[in-house]
């Protein structure tokens, strides 16, 4: 338990598929490019004891706390804190070559949620924050107390699928400054309401959707997918777990684009695009939790698992 936020240890999700996806990867480094507390690649390096893994992680507070437990793995997990965005750069400076298999996991951890003072969640009244590496980029206060309205509808919107975006946007202008968790929670609670039986906080949609613009995690996403399949040896893994259909959804197109040998429109009748397949997609259909995960670990039952693997 973190002794300054009271939470639980994130429980990694999937972790016997994660383990099964990378059975017949070929020989060379694990890269877990968000890292977090270290759950997949601690039973990644039990699983596998001729491994090593590459951890990546924004979160330099997440990756102070799994140091000291991964010396137990004889320097066979080698972390950095940096964006997995960047990971060509990453693993070429840190001399991890050659790369067999690849982990995104794009959740949010329960540590990150929980602990006092990241503005996450608004569990706890505090400042909005919201940063991945609280040293870099802009706040979310910032963004809610500087942005205009159409600026803020959009995010609302295309990150949060917020259908009541408008209005919240005009809410939250009309109502500035707005400096902690507490109070926009409450602007969106008052200008929406409780919708139906959702158990779900109406203000659920508006906190995803600052988080992914603060933390510019959509532009992270396809930089990290096009980096990590450079990366990859033939028939190397590239396993990715997401959260939201939004996400889900550039992963999904991602893979499915990188598996064809033509992308030309179909009002063309031959070929120009010289495009060549670069992977073979392996889960045909997405992979999700069991049922017995869910009741365990309901922070796991919106997960869904997608693997490819790399040709040459």
């Amino acid at each position: 338990m973190n002794p300054k936020s009271g939470c639980t240890m994130h429980m990694p999700v999937m972790v016997s598929e994660v383990l099964k996806a990378f059975e017949a990867s070929p020989e060379g480094w694990l890269i877990d490019g968000t890292f977090g507390l270290g759950g997949h690649s601690s039973a990644l390096l039990e699983r596998y004891p001729d491994r090593r893994v590459f951890g990546i992680d924004l979160d330099a507070d997440s990756l102070a706390m799994s140091k000291g437990r991964f010396q137990t793995f004889n320097n066979r997990a080698l972390l950095v804190n940096g964006n997995y965005a960047d990971m060509t750069v990453l693993a070429h400076e840190a001399g991890v070559e050659p790369v067999g298999g690849i982990l995104l996991d794009l959740g949010l951890s329960s540590m990150q949620l929980e602990t006092l003072g990241r503005g996450f969640s608004f569990r706890n009244d505090e400042m909005l924050d919201m940063r991945y590496n609280q040293s870099r980029g802009v706040p979310a206060a910032e963004v809610v107390n500087t942005f205009e309205r159409d600026q803020l509808t959009n995010i609302f919107l295309n990150f949060g699928e917020e259908k009541a975006a408008k209005r919240i946007a005009k809410a939250v202008c009309q109502n500035r400054p707005i400096l902690t968790t507490g109070k926009l929670a409450k602007i969106v609670q008052e200008t929406v309401g409780r919708r139906g039986k959702s158990r779900r906080h109406p203000a659920t949609k508006v906190f995803q959707a600052l988080r992914i613009a603060v933390n510019q995690e959509f532009e992270n996403i396809n930089k990290g997918l096009s980096s990590g399949l450079d990366l990859l040896v033939d028939r190397g893994k590239f396993v990715v777990l997401t959260y939201h259909s939004l996400e889900d959804r550039i992963v999904k197109q991602f893979f499915k684009k990188e598996s064809l040998d033509c992308i030309c429109s179909t009002r063309i009748p031959f070929c120009v695009c010289d495009h060549q397949s670069r992977l073979r997609i392996v889960t045909k259909k997405v992979k999700i939790p069991t049922l017995e995960e869910v009741t365990f670990n309901p922070r796991s039952r919106s997960a869904k698992l997608r693997i490819v693997e790399k040709i040459a």
